[in-house]
C-alpha cells in the first residue's frame, strides 16, 4: 500500500470518526433539551395521560436513532469532505471559528443566564467574523483539482464513448446529443440508440449522423427491446477507452467529461456518478424533487464517494471504464438496470466514484401520478438489487440503504402522530410537544439547507422557502417507500411501465 493511499484512507477514517463523535453528542445533547424546556414551561393545565407520555418519550429516542443521528453523521461527514477538498491543509482551521461557536450556543441554551448569554452572543459574532475572513483569506489558496490533461500529462487522451439509449424522445434527443458535441473533451464519440421509437427521433438522430463524419453513429432496433438491450447495443458498437450512460432527456454541463474523467487518475476506479441537477423545476412538485436531489447527492452520496465507495451511478449520467465492464451484460432482471450493474461492478472489486462539480441535467416528473409511478420503480428496483446481491450487506451504506426502507416511514409516521396526539388531548398537549418539533425540524431544515449551498451553481437558494412543504414531500415518499417494502416482502411485487412495456416486477 502506498503512503499516499494510506494517508487517504486514514483521512476517511478521521473524518467518520469526527463526524460520527459530533453526531453523538448532538443527539445526546438534543435528547435531553425536551426535558430541560419544558422545566420552563409553566402551563398547569399540561398533564398528558400516562400512556402519551411513555409513546412521545418512546416515539422521540426511535425518531433520535432513526432520524437525527444518522443525518447529523450524513450532513457532517460530507461538510468535512467538501471542506477538505476546498483548502486541503488549511481545512482544519475552519473548525475553530465554527467550534467556538457551537460551544457558544450551547451555553446560551443550556444556561440562560444574562452575562453567559450576552458573552456567548458576542463570541457567536466575533467567531462568525473570524470565519468570514479566514475563507476569503484562504481562497486565493484554493487548491485546483487534477485535471484530465494534467493527467495524461501530453499524452493522448483516451476516448469515451456515450451511449443514449432513445424511445420517442423526439422532444429531447437533439439536446442531449447536441450537450455531447458542445464538451470541452475533445476526444467523444456519440452512440445513439434508437429503441424502436414510433416518433421522429430517428429521422433526428440522422441528421447529426450526416452532419457530424462518423462522430455520431445510429444503432436502430425494429421493435422497442427496453433501455437494457438499447445500452448493450450501444456498448457493444463503443470503442472508447471509457463509456458514458444519459439518458435521452438529460443534458450535460459543458465540462461534464472532462471534470468526471479526472477522477480515474485512481487506477481501482471503475466507475464514477455524475450529479445530476433537475432541468424543468418550474412548479412546486419539481422544485421539492430538487432539494430531495441536492441532499441525497451533496450529502448522502458524496458521504460515499469519500471512499469511492457509491451505491448506485444514476442512468442520467455516469462513466464507465471499459475495462471494468467487460462481459458484464445489463441486465431486465430488475427494474433499475442502473444500480444492477452497478453493482455487478462493485462485486468484482472495482471503485466508484462521485464528481460533484460534473453536472448533468434531467427532466422530473411534473405530476404526483407520474412521480409515484417512478418512485415505485426506483425503490422496487433497488430493493431487488439489494436481494439479488446479498454480498452487499456486508457494507454499511447498503445496510443503511435497506433499513430506510423500514425506519423511513417509522420516523415519519412517529414525527406526524405527536401533532396529531396534541390535536386530540388539546393545546397543553401542543404546548409540551414544541420543544420536541424545534429541535426535529431546525435538524431538517438544516441537513436540507446546506446542499443547497454546496451546489455549484448556486441558483437554488430560493427554494429555502419550500423546506416548510418538503415535510409533506418527505412524508409522501414515506409512504410510497412502506408500500415498495409491503410489495417486496410479501412477493406480491408492483406492476409498472417501462417504456412501451408494462411488467410485474416481483
Amino acid at each position: 500500500m502506498s503512503q499516499e493511499k494510506f494517508g487517504l484512507n486514514n483521512m476517511s477514517i478521521f473524518k467518520k470518526f469526527v463526524a460520527l463523535s459530533f453526531a453523538v453528542i448532538s443527539t445526546f445533547l438534543l435528547s435531553l433539551s425536551p426535558f430541560l424546556i419544558n422545566s420552563f414551561v409553566k402551563v398547569d393545565s399540561i398533564s398528558p395521560p400516562i400512556w402519551a407520555t411513555i409513546l412521545v418519550n418512546v416515539s422521540w429516542i426511535a425518531f433520535l436513532v432513526t432520524f437525527i443521528l444518522p443525518t447529523t453523521f450524513f450532513t457532517t461527514y460530507a461538510v468535512l469532505g467538501r471542506t477538505s477538498r476546498r483548502y486541503r491543509e488549511n481545512a482544519p482551521a475552519l473548525a475553530i471559528p465554527i467550534g467556538i461557536t457551537i460551544l457558544a450556543i450551547l451555553l446560551i441554551y443550556y444556561f440562560p443566564i444574562n452575562v453567559i448569554s450576552w458573552i456567548s452572543y458576542l463570541v457567536i459574532s466575533l467567531s462568525f467574523v473570524a470565519f468570514l475572513l479566514m475563507v476569503k483569506n484562504n481562497e486565493g489558496a484554493r487548491y485546483p483539482l487534477l485535471s484530465i490533461y494534467e493527467i495524461v500529462n501530453g499524452g493522448t487522451l483516451p476516448k469515451v464513448s456515450v451511449v443514449i439509449p432513445a424511445y420517442n424522445e423526439e422532444l429531447s434527443i437533439a439536446d442531449a446529443v447536441e450537450s455531447v458535441l458542445n464538451q470541452t473533451y475533445p476526444n467523444i464519440e456519440v452512440i445513439v440508440v434508437d429503441d424502436g421509437s414510433t416518433d421522429n427521433t430517428l429521422k433526428i438522430v440522422s441528421k447529426y449522423v450526416k452532419m457530424n463524419n462518423g462522430q455520431v453513429k445510429l444503432i436502430r432496433h425494429e421493435r422497442n427491446l427496453g433501455k437494457f438491450e438499447a445500452l448493450n447495443s450501444g456498448v457493444k458498437l463503443a470503442d472508447g477507452e471509457y463509456v458514458y450512460h444519459m439518458d435521452a432527456d438529460t443534458v450535460l454541463s459543458s465540462d461534464n467529461i472532462e471534470k468526471m474523467l479526472a477522477l480515474f487518475n485512481n487506477k481501482k476506479m471503475g466507475a464514477a456518478a455524475s450529479m445530476v441537477s433537475i432541468s424543468n423545476d418550474e412548479n412546486i412538485l419539481t422544485r421539492l424533487q430538487t432539494i430531495e436531489y441536492l441532499f441525497e447527492q451533496l450529502i448522502v452520496r458524496y458521504g460515499q464517494s469519500l471512499s469511492n465507495n457509491v451505491i448506485i451511478c444514476p442512468g442520467a449520467g455516469c462513466i464507465y471504464k471499459k475495462e471494468a465492464v467487460e462481459g458484464e451484460y445489463i441486465s431486465d432482471r430488475t427494474v433499475t438496470e442502473d444500480a444492477d450493474y452497478t453493482f455487478k461492478i462493485r462485486r468484482n472489486g472495482w471503485k466508484i466514484g462521485q464528481e460533484v462539480d460534473a453536472v448533468s441535467f434531467t427532466e422530473a416528473p411534473r405530476n404526483f401520478s407520474a412521480f409515484t409511478k417512478q418512485r415505485v420503480r426506483w425503490l422496487y428496483g433497488v430493493l431487488q438489487t439489494i436481494r439479488i446481491h446479498r454480498w452487499s450487506l456486508k457494507d454499511p451504506w447498503v445496510i443503511w440503504a435497506w433499513l430506510g426502507y423500514i425506519l423511513t416511514p417509522i420516523s415519519m409516521i412517529i414525527l406526524l402522530s405527536i401533532p396529531v396526539l396534541g390535536i386530540v388531548l388539546g393545546q397543553s398537549y401542543l404546548a409540551y410537544f414544541l420543544p420536541y418539533a424545534l429541535m426535529s425540524f431546525t435538524i431538517f431544515f438544516i441537513s436540507r439547507a446546506i446542499p443547497l449551498a454546496l451546489y455549484r451553481h448556486h441558483d437554488k437558494t430560493s427554494l429555502l422557502l419550500y423546506l416548510p412543504l418538503y415535510i409533506f414531500y418527505n412524508a409522501y415518499l414515506s409512504i410510497i417507500t412502506l408500500y415498495t417494502f409491503l410489495a417486496w416482502i410479501t412477493r406480491r411485487g408492483v406492476k409498472i411501465k417501462y417504456g412501451s412495456r408494462r411488467i410485474h416486477a416481483k
